[in-house]
């Protein structure tokens, strides 16, 4: 008999996503680098669905460890922009961000 515990694998259909952790500057930096307030909910929603389900498939920084993703710019209201983040197995932390000129 096993006394083992054994997790559960992943499942493909419905994969587990992280939860993005807003540091207390998050809305303050997006505001200032041109992200609509409006928008700026709409922006994390997407980044936790496309990031927080596979984080590990962004390459590290080998510096930092930090990974990084590129927002795409949809004017006016959001600049393309460089996320930089780090995750474990339940969060993402979004550690620096950065406009990108276009």
């Amino acid at each position: 008999m096993l006394s083992a515990v054994i997790p559960d694998l992943p499942n493909p259909v419905h994969p587990h996503i992280r939860v993005i952790v807003q540091q207390e500057r998050l809305k303050q930096i997006l505001s200032e680098l041109g992200f609509s307030l409006l928008k700026l909910d709409d922006v994390i929603a997407g980044f936790a669905q496309n990031v927080g389900k596979r984080p590990e498939r962004l390459a590290k920084e080998p510096h930092t460890g930090w990974s990084r993703v590129i927002v795409k710019a949809f004017p006016p209201d959001i600049p393309r922009t460089r996320i930089w983040f780090t995750y474990d197995d339940d969060h993402i932390y979004i550690e620096h961000i950065e406009a990108l000129e276009d």
